[in-house]
């Protein structure tokens, strides 16, 4: 029964599906079913004693113990079904039987008897229920029971040669850090080791599965992952938490997997270092070892920093993707590049770190808007375009019913077209992404056909406040149009593209495409970023191929994108997407939500003379790249003024810089009236309307960043009401933010002023600048009508050092001003930030309040510019401003400080 490796153990070159087979046959026969090891009576650890001891068992892990397990030839090989596929993948595991949990080895050698003989295989999933039940030795390893100096004689007699020849030939299967990863290479060196030279490696392997239902108890996907480890630590989106937490909890509850569930926001915005570091620090507060994985739960974004956390915890933490979305289903989730955003850059730090095990449900999709999975479909799209064309074909056919059924979840029968339909286009999109990725793990080369949609997109997608499938769905359509002037695609074949787009109601265009500066930026940026070259996918030949563009002047790409948005109007809705902005579907607005930025660094942004112009926008693609400076040179798209060109210094550079732009804005019919004598061209007569104002937003990337990095830094008061407002759920942009705070403060300081009155706290933010800039003996009373965001203010007056100045009168504010007014009270500054079409109301009680000399200032004053046509606010605020430069009580100036400030000025002696 017992054979030495050095007699009869046949020792196999390949292990194949016939192998497996053999072995099957073989144990059943070596251990029948009536075999005692299987009942009860024997308890677990003489039981894994005996199954080691067989010889079948024996020969079968020493022989996959030594297989090359991650060659294409094994690959090739196993490829042929999808048992053979289930083989492959419990062979990468057994490879690693010395370092598997006992559970998970008898638990993987059940999967395999499971492909051959099924009834035999129930029989050995008992035993492996048994192991894995079992604390001690369910978690032990089996090299523990095999070679470790405590093992039993025999077992060592048996597994320690074997184990010998590893440690000298295949160090990765005897002392793995992880069984996912192997690394190879050759180091060649002089005979004195003065020069070396040296090639390496990595080999990683992972597994991507659709599948159905995985949170139902009965599903052994993840539970086959942790059980044998005892427990799960889990990464979760709090959305996901709030709709899947309780199921999610139940199912490690049912399979007796202790199940710690770690939460965190994913908006957009907070794909951030900041998200990055607490993952960091949670997963060490849990203790969770390198060789553990970390289950990942949400879409995009959680795929993103959760894998990214993963990849900086011990260098290298595996970890399970579950993914919720589309986007997270057939791409963020699967893919090796896991990132976050910082210091206003996006993407900016990251590590090609894919997950172990990636599942994809099409159940989790059930409680996604409309928009969502719209959205969604954009990624797929492009993988069709470029790489599959039986998916292109899927998608004509299924067309608008995979956003009415929610890709066949919701209004439809199991089974259905539109059942099948939906699992093939999320299995061919997931293929062709991984075929594209994989083999380019570490983007050593820019021929990425997943790219198609991505080159230009960068440029406006955050600027307009898009979705992320609408700008790349843009950027598909463009590229389309591109291939078809270059003959790559046929007119028709450039049509179906835009139609399987527009089908779904994805966007062909958008107004912001208007501006091509922004498109132009990013296409620099790119081909900065793709080590010189364009590389832009886009179809070639017929769709489903890809090819490359690599040239395409600035002429050339404004002439193609008006011909592009012409041709696009003539679909439906005239090419304009449904809900293409995150805003429509809920999620916060990137076009005004202030990111984050790492002020330290920012207020080292120009040094040396230098100026840098990549701080904030840059990495988007959402400056004029052509028109600022980096690093000292001049950035104009041709780079003809580099320095390293010639001896020109670096203060020469910059002047004949700024004569050339100012030649330019003197000679610019639109920035001419800001300049010299051109002051009286500007017009001060009262108009019916506000002008049209192309932006949606005052704030230009970066800008807001900028200002903040070069302003005193608010204090830790002003921290706690930002992290209060937050934790109340109250909307954070009323707040005036820190430049403003700043501005305020400086205004009581400089006026010297004693009284104070604030009409609007929210939740204290002007208030308590205003109590900062203010004398000890200071008076600031605040007027409040919102019980919810006034109990927030109180809260952190209470906490802060000038809270004791402030006065908060929780009341209606119209009534309040008259009343204070009719009393004789008298201010040195008056704040208006309430209700907006009140203003003219408050400006009137606010004169009569103001003693001579004394400042009223307006807030949000700007914004009759960036509202909606339709909104009374835009309009309210536009006659507000006409009325008081008509008032010859006052003098005013508007600043743009972030929504705009009027600032006005009692004129000393004029009767209110």
């Amino acid at each position: 029964m017992h054979i030495s490796l050095s007699s009869t153990t046949k020792v196999h070159d390949e292990v194949t599906v016939d192998y497996f087979k053999s072995f099957t046959h073989e144990l059943k026969a070596a251990l029948p079913s009536s075999s005692s090891i299987f009942t009860e009576a024997i308890p677990v650890n003489k039981a894994l004693e005996q199954l080691f001891a067989v010889d079948v068992v024996y020969s079968f892990l020493l022989n996959v113990s030594r297989a090359d397990v991650f060659s294409s030839e094994a690959a090739v090989r196993f490829s042929h079904s999808k048992e053979a596929l289930n083989l492959l993948r419990s062979l990468k595991l057994l490879k690693y039987c010395y370092n598997l949990p006992c559970g998970q080895l008898c638990n993987a050698l059940s999967s395999v008897l499971a492909v051959f003989d099924r009834d035999y295989a129930c029989v050995f999933s008992l035993l492996a229920t048994r192991v894995l039940a079992d604390r001690k030795y369910g978690a032990l390893f089996m090299k523990k029971l095999t070679i470790a100096s405590d093992a039993s004689a025999m077992l060592k007699a048996l597994y320690k040669p074997n184990a010998d020849y590893l440690l000298e030939h295949d160090q990765h299967a005897i002392f793995p850090t992880s069984i996912y990863r192997q690394c190879a290479g050759h180091v060649t060196s002089s005979q004195d080791s003065c020069l070396i030279e040296a090639v390496m490696g990595t080999t990683i392997t992972t597994t991507i599965e659709i599948c159905r239902d995985v949170l139902n108890p009965s599903s052994k996907l993840l539970s086959d992952v942790y059980k044998p480890l005892g427990r799960c630590v889990a990464v979760v989106d709090e959305r996901l938490d709030g709709l899947y937490g309780k199921k999610l909890t139940h199912y490690f509850l049912e399979n007796d997997i202790t199940f710690e569930k770690l939460v965190y926001r994913c908006m957009e915005v907070d794909k951030d270092i900041s998200t990055v570091e607490k993952i960091l620090v949670d997963l060490k507060s849990r203790r969770v070892s390198r060789n553990e994985p970390v289950l990942v739960v949400g879409g995009g974004v959680m795929a993103d920093v959760g894998g990214f956390a993963c990849a900086l915890y011990h260098r290298n933490t595996p970890y399970v993707m579950l993914c919720t979305s589309i986007v997270s289903g057939i791409d963020a989730g699967p893919s090796p590049r896991t990132c976050c955003d910082g210091l206003g850059y996006k993407n900016v730090f990251g590590a090609y770190h894919p997950p172990i095990l990636t599942l994809t449900d099409r159940q989790f999709f059930r409680t996604l808007e409309p928009g969502w999975i719209r959205h969604g479909i954009a990624e797929i799209i492009k993988m069709a375009v470029t790489k599959d064309a039986s998916l292109f074909h899927c998608l004509e056919k299924a067309g608008n019913r995979l956003v009415q059924t929610k890709f066949g979840i919701e209004n439809c029968e199991p089974g259905s077209e539109i059942d099948q339909l939906s699992e093939s286009i999320i299995a061919k999109a997931m293929d062709g992404y991984v075929r594209s990725e994989y083999g380019n793990l570490w983007e050593t080369h820019q021929c990425r056909p997943h790219a198609y949609g991505h080159t230009w997109s960068p440029g406006f997608e955050l600027q307009a406040g898009l979705l992320h499938g609408h700008a790349v769905a843009i950027g598909m359509g463009y590229g389309a149009y591109l291939s078809f002037l270059e003959g790559w695609i046929s007119e028709l074949d450039f049509h179906r593209i835009l139609r399987v787009m527009s089908n779904v109601g994805l966007s062909l265009r958008h107004e912001i495409l208007q501006n091509s500066d922004s498109l132009w930026a990013s296409q620099l940026k790119m081909t900065e970023k793709r080590g010189g070259n364009l590389c832009a996918p886009i179809p070639r030949g017929n769709i489903g191929i890809c090819g490359y563009l690599n040239e395409l002047s600035r002429e050339r790409l404004e002439e193609t994108l008006a011909d592009y948005q012409e041709i696009v109007k003539s679909y439906p809705r005239e090419g304009f997407g449904i809900e293409p902005h995150c805003r429509d579907v809920g999620l916060e607005d990137p076009s005004t939500v202030k990111q984050h930025a790492d002020n330290a660094v920012l207020r080292g942004s120009i040094s040396n003379g230098h100026t840098s112009g990549h701080a904030n926008g840059l990495a988007n693609g959402c400056s004029n790249e052509h028109d600022v400076l980096s690093n000292g040179h001049l950035a104009n798209g041709d780079h003809t003024n580099d320095m390293t060109k010639d001896n020109t210094s670096d203060i020469e550079l910059y002047n004949k810089w700024i004569a050339e732009k100012q030649q330019d804005r003197n000679a610019d019919e639109h920035t001419s009236s800001a300049i010299g004598s051109k002051f009286t061209s500007i017009s001060r007569e009262d108009t019916p309307h506000p002008p049209e104002f192309e932006q949606s937003t005052l704030f230009h990337n970066g800008a807001e960043e900028y200002a903040c990095a070069m302003s005193s830094a608010p204090s830790h008061d002003f921290e706690v009401i930002a992290e209060e407002t937050d934790k109340a759920n109250l909307f954070a942009p009323c707040m005036v933010g820190a430049v403003e705070g700043q501005f305020l403060k400086m205004m009581a300081q400089v006026s010297g002023a004693s009284r104070i009155l604030d009409i609007g706290t929210f939740t204290g933010y002007s208030a308590l600048a205003f109590a900062e800039g203010m004398c000890a003996d200071g008076r600031v009373i605040t007027i409040e009508a919102d019980a919810k965001a006034a109990a927030v203010a109180r809260s952190c007056f209470a906490r802060s050092k000038n809270g004791n100045k402030i006065t908060l009168v929780e009341t209606d504010a119209r009534s309040a001003v008259v009343a204070m007014a009719e009393a004789g009270e008298k201010f040195d500054i008056v704040f208006l930030d309430a209700d907006k079409t009140n203003y003219r109301h408050y400006y009137e009680a606010g004169l009569k309040l103001l003693r001579d000399g004394g400042i009223l200032m307006a807030d949000n004053a700007l914004c009759a510019l960036v509202y909606g046509n339709d909104d009374p606010v835009r309009q309210s605020l536009h006659e507000f401003a006409q009325y008081v430069r008509a008032d010859n009580r006052t003098e005013q100036v508007m600043l743009t400080i972030r929504e705009g400030v009027l600032v006005v000025r009692k004129v000393n002696n004029v009767q209110s």
